[in-house]
């Protein structure tokens, strides 16, 4: 492993020890949202992947893994994670818009989107664009914090000097837009500082 990557990963294990020391738990909430998932069938989209936690939790599991981010600097810390947890093998990493990716129609057995929507200035296109990669009888899992998280994330980027930035888009309008095209809403729950919602396709 090169310095660069050991250097990556001792920034993301003290950013995980400080959301520890505050009571929250990220990789219990990831766990989490990939059981509401249910059992995998055929290749993954993880959209808006950011450091790859939940791509390396499906990848663990088993799944064949396509991460896109549209920021390679987030992409290089789960490239990294990914060699360390062992599952590089199983995860492709992307540099691509959401709106307007390479795969085909019905590419994807699942597309999954945890902590990414508030990323989004404008989710229609996004959403229109993952609707058409997924398989028919497919499963969406949309996964954003609570308000109570986000003020915890906001408590740890000012410890750093920096802003969190939230966008427009909001979990419930997500799954309004999905099931007015027909998606059926599996479950809705609430732990770990997210609500997560897991929808199928028509």
């Amino acid at each position: 492993m090169t310095d660069a990557a050991v250097g990556t990963l001792e920034r993301y294990e003290a950013r995980m020890a400080l959301y520890r020391s505050l009571g929250y738990d990220r990789l219990a909430a990831v766990r989490y949202a990939v059981d509401r998932l249910g059992p995998l069938d055929g290749e993954v989209l993880d959209v808006g992947t950011g450091q790859g936690l939940l791509a390396i939790e499906l990848a663990r599991r088993g799944a064949s893994v396509t991460s896109i981010d549209a920021s390679a600097a987030e992409q290089r810390v789960g490239v990294a994670n990914a060699g360390h947890q062992g599952v590089a093998d199983r995860i492709t990493f992307l540099t691509v818009d959401a709106r307007q990716t390479p795969f085909g129609d019905g590419s994807f057995g699942a597309v999954t989107m945890l902590d990414a929507l508030h990323h989004l200035e404008e989710g229609p296109s996004v959403f229109a664009e993952v609707q058409r990669v997924l398989a028919p009888a497919g499963r969406v899992l949309l996964a954003e914090m609570t308000p109570q998280g986000f003020a915890l994330i906001e408590r740890v980027h000012a410890s750093e000097g920096r802003v969190h930035p939230v966008g427009p888009i909001e979990l419930e309008a997500a799954v309004q837009w999905f099931t007015s095209r027909g998606f059926r809403l599996l479950t809705l729950d609430e732990q770990h500082l997210h609500f997560v919602a897991v929808l199928t396709a028509p």
